[in-house]
């Protein structure tokens, strides 16, 4: 799982040089030059961006190195866009491996040697991701271009790289050491991904004109040009791939775990009508994506206002959920946390505010078995220390600005926000594009019309003292209503229901100096409006959300067992009038002491995210997938045609929730999907069926 950075020296010229392959990351005289000459004319790109007639531009590049050939290429996007405003083409993505990247400091010494690109290159140092194994996805320059960055071996990631029907990449950028330095990057296992993810009319350029590139790039199906070399260089190879030969491509989606695209209307896409049917976080954040690439949207909210279910609480943590071993599911959390991080940082920084602190996080060695684990993290280097580390107990007691009796993890990146408020700030930022939003319309059932190309919703309407029945028509669904999730019809899913009951303790001269988010079973967060958040229960299949004394107690009990050492733990109270601190305020209501929702989630703790399945189908078209046969022997199962599912983030989904939005949104747009294929099919609404019929239940 641990990635190493680069070993690099810098030369007299100040060029970067990779001391284990022994090569220069680009020449020492005319590394733009070269950049614009190799890659971008190499493959035409000036020339097909102005005649493109879609929304986006797919460049796949095979050694990230210092990004020089990113931000060349980023710039020069930057500029088609401003000569070219009413172009279709919008948004560049550029996706790229990396097997030993450079640290933060390295890369920014390597890219001042350009400072014609400095503003570009402030930007993507900035943005630039810490060594966690797995794909990045980055969005750079007002969203303009959109960096999918692969850590670790670039066979590995190309492999794994999701790829719709039609492919991924319009235009390869084949860059790395030199084939006698790295052969590694030069095998044909690499190629046959290429030749996997590429477009029809798919073209590549590279530097190099060595025998064994021209053997793999023929053996690939791709058609070889020579040209003159740059610089002292002699030759250069370019080409490309014929639709023709692209028919006879190997499949580029697994058929079991394939992500339907919409049926196409005879609409343009930008002219569909997308409902979403939530009132939280999921549906808040894909509809605010949804927006910023053009789409019409309504938002329909059971509710006479937004997060009044589990994104309703004042206060949540923030943070990712990591074990041991690097899982599929601890993956999946720990890329959510990192995006979602920046996401709302984008989101911050346009002004949209919410209450928050990136105060950071203790999780507490609270007994023996949790300090065990936690010691295997930190010994098998699991994760990277700039996500997570070990502290001492007087290292997380200067952290939290109050004793910790006990070892800890620190995640530095974490912290806490408002969920309400990040729901009414990412739906004040979508109100600048075509959005409606529309309050107490309860989803009451789905049907299919217009040959399945639209979908009518009927909703129960409460209102003025009186219930109406309406409904409305949609090109596409969104269904991200959280709790009621269990109650959509023909949805065969197991959804779990969990009540969860969090505190609103007031503060005292004893709690009030705690500066970061502390974690054991449950959490406690620093004083807002002077008080702390503190919780939670987890009461299965109980949808009842009435307050408990009960639940109160043991959310009281869990914390000072948790902090039994603590000096000041016994300084924790539900209310003035327990507290012994006389300086604590007192409650004016009794009813903002706490407050208890119904989170929904599956048996994986992972959400939803995908076309909804047609269970009892897909039971016939994949009975016999216990038989273990290629992939090409089972079909495409059936699915409801435009309809899709963004749900099941439980208590997770301020972590979760932006990254689900944008698989979802990729997905709908037929865009590059933000994660490979290994973790996205752990998301697919059809994983459960899919298991149990390997299993042969």
């Amino acid at each position: 799982m641990k990635i190493s950075n680069a070993n690099i020296t810098f030369n007299e010229k100040g060029t970067p040089l990779a001391t284990d392959f022994d090569d220069l990351y680009f020449c020492n005289k005319g590394g733009i030059q070269e950049t614009q000459y190799v890659f971008i004319q190499g493959n035409h790109l000036n020339e097909r961006w102005i005649t493109s007639v879609h929304p986006t531009f797919n460049i796949g590049e095979t050694g990230f190195g210092t990004g020089l050939n990113f931000l060349v290429t980023a710039q020069d996007f930057i500029a088609f866009r401003l000569k070219n405003p009413t172009s279709t083409l919008t948004q560049l993505y550029f996706f790229s491996s990396e097997k030993y990247p450079l640290t933060k400091k390295d890369l920014s010494q390597a890219l001042a040697l350009w400072p014609q690109l400095s503003a570009l290159s402030e930007s993507l140092v900035e943005h630039y991701p810490m060594p966690l194994p797995g794909l990045h996805r980055i969005h750079l320059f007002n969203n303009q271009v959109v960096l999918d960055l692969w850590l670790g071996d670039a066979t590995e990631g190309l492999t794994h790289a999701h790829a719709h029907s039609e492919g991924r990449i319009d235009a390869w950028f084949l860059d790395g050491f030199a084939p006698r330095k790295n052969a590694s990057m030069w095998q044909p296992a690499l190629f046959e991904q290429i030749k996997r993810l590429s477009r029809n009319e798919a073209t590549f350029a590279t530097y190099t004109a060595a025998s064994i590139v021209k053997k793999v790039l023929r053996d690939a199906g791709f058609a070889l040009q020579v040209n003159k070399g740059f610089d002292k260089k002699r030759e250069m190879l370019c080409g490309g791939i014929s639709g023709k030969q692209n028919d006879q491509f190997i499949t580029k989606q697994a058929p079991v775990y394939h992500r339907h695209p919409p049926t196409m209307a005879t609409q343009s896409a930008n002219q569909q009508h997308i409902a979403i049917i939530g009132g939280g976080i999921a549906a808040a954040i894909c509809a605010l994506k949804l927006i910023r690439i053009g789409k019409k949207v309504s938002l329909f909210c059971a509710d006479k206002s937004l997060a009044e279910g589990a994104s309703g609480n004042e206060q949540a943590g923030f943070y990712p959920q990591l074990n041991a071993e690097a899982g599929i599911a601890s993956q999946i959390h720990a890329h959510s946390f990192l995006y979602a991080r920046q996401f709302y940082d984008q989101l911050l920084f346009e002004g949209y505010s919410f209450q928050h602190q990136w105060c950071g996080v203790l999780q507490l060695c609270f007994n023996d078995n949790v300090t065990t684990r936690y010691q295997n993290m930190m010994r098998n280097q699991t994760w990277p220390r700039s996500l997570v580390d070990w502290v001492e107990p007087e290292q997380a007691s200067c952290i939290a600005n109050m004793h910790i009796p006990s070892p800890s993890l620190h995640l530095p990146l974490g912290g806490w926000l408002s969920p309400p408020d990040l729901v009414k700030a990412c739906i004040n930022a979508a109100r600048q594009g075509d959005f409606n939003l529309h309050f107490n319309h309860r989803l009451v059932n789905t049907v299919q019309i217009d040959d399945q190309r639209q979908t009518q919703l009927i909703f129960e309407c409460n209102g003025n003292n009186a219930q109406t029945t309406v409904d409305t028509e949609a090109d596409i669904v969104v269904l991200a209503c959280g709790a009621e999730s269990h109650l959509l019809t023909g949805l065969d899913l197991p959804f779990r229901m969990t009540r969860g009951q969090v505190e609103r303790i007031p503060t005292n001269t004893s709690l009030s100096p705690l500066s970061t988010v502390l974690c054991h079973k449950g959490y406690m967060t620093p004083t807002h409006n002077n008080h702390h958040a503190m919780g939670s229960t987890y009461v299965k299949n109980d949808m009842n959300t009435e307050y408990r004394e009960s639940e109160a107690a043991l959310n009281l009990n869990m914390h000072q067992e948790a902090l039994n050492k603590a000096s000041w733990s016994d300084k924790l109270a539900l209310n003035a009038a327990n507290s012994e601190d006389d300086s604590s305020p007192v409650l004016v209501d009794n009813d903002l002491r706490g407050r208890a929702a119904i989170r929904c989630s599956l048996p994986d703790h992972l959400p939803v995210v995908g076309a909804f399945p047609l269970i009892e189908k897909q039971k016939t078209e994949l009975r016999e997938l216990y038989k273990a046969k290629a992939d090409s022997y089972y079909p495409v199962p059936s699915v409801q045609p435009n309809v899709y599912l963004l749900t099941g983030l439980g208590s997770r989904g301020l972590t979760t929730a932006p990254l689900m939005a944008e698989i979802l949104v990729s997905q709908l747009c037929s865009r590059p999907l933000p994660l490979d294929n290994r973790l996205l099919n752990a998301l697919n609404p059809n994983r459960f069926v899919v298991r149990d019929l390997i299993r042969r239940r």
